[in-house]
């Protein structure tokens, strides 16, 4: 059986088994509205701004405040379609640091990164970076970011970084809680890309592809097709 097979395979019975994500199961939805910072980020998004939707999560779902490796995963509907990223905390954006995958005591302290780089047009590979604002909770409760966001327009910046040099502001985002609002259809980083942006290696993008369908198809099983 080929390792992507199996990856699939894998990730829809945990899925199934928890009637959740694999990972993140638990999160807080946000709205908000996204604009870019230089003439490449405008290219890729296709105007200088655009609607955003963001989901703020727990990987290991520990109780309360608790440290965990916090995800933020953002959907931008581009002029070209949905661009999603599925960031969670690294340990910086150093060149060794931004792959080790690290429990943050709270959220104004969260660094996250997309582990795999991206090549953005014809630019060279580029690892994505959020950082918050400091309007962000210190700790890292999920009840605290689903009040922080009620309160007050949380901001983020993304920035690019290559191997060396400095990082590059792409883009700030102000986001407000959604709580009105459907969950999104799950966040695709491999899947939703708009034209211009592609997930590398290729090889590693694909076997990624192969878990996010695998955890989709287990939590619609689950759940009788329901979305979660």
């Amino acid at each position: 059986m080929k390792l992507d097979s199996v990856v699939d395979a894998g990730f829809e019975a945990l899925a199934s088994l928890r009637h959740a994500r694999v990972f993140h199961p638990q999160g807080v939805l946000a709205r908000g509205r996204l604009r870019v910072a230089d003439a490449r980020g405008e290219y890729l998004i296709g105007a200088p701004e655009c609607p955003v939707a963001a989901r703020f999560s727990k990987a290991a779902s520990t109780p309360g405040g608790w440290p965990d490796v916090l995800g933020f995963a953002l959907r931008m509907h581009t002029t070209h379609g949905p661009w999603d990223l599925a960031l969670a905390t690294v340990g910086g954006t150093g060149t060794v640091s931004r792959f080790a995958i690290t429990p943050t005591r709270g959220w104004v302290h969260a660094c996250y990164g997309s582990l795999m780089p991206y090549r953005l047009a014809d630019s060279p590979p580029l690892w994505l970076f959020a950082e918050p604002g400091p309007k962000h909770p210190g700790s890292a409760s999920l009840s605290d970011m689903r009040a922080a966001l009620r309160t007050d327009a949380l901001p983020i910046t993304l920035h690019a970084k290559g191997i060396g040099g400095k990082a590059t502001v792409l883009a700030q985002l102000e986001l407000e809680s959604a709580p009105d609002e459907p969950a999104p259809d799950a966040f695709d980083p491999v899947l939703n890309t708009p034209p211009a942006v592609e997930l590398l290696p290729r090889w590693v993008a694909a076997i990624r592809a192969q878990a996010y369908r695998g955890s989709r198809r287990g939590r619609h099983s689950a759940t009788g097709g329901a979305r979660r």
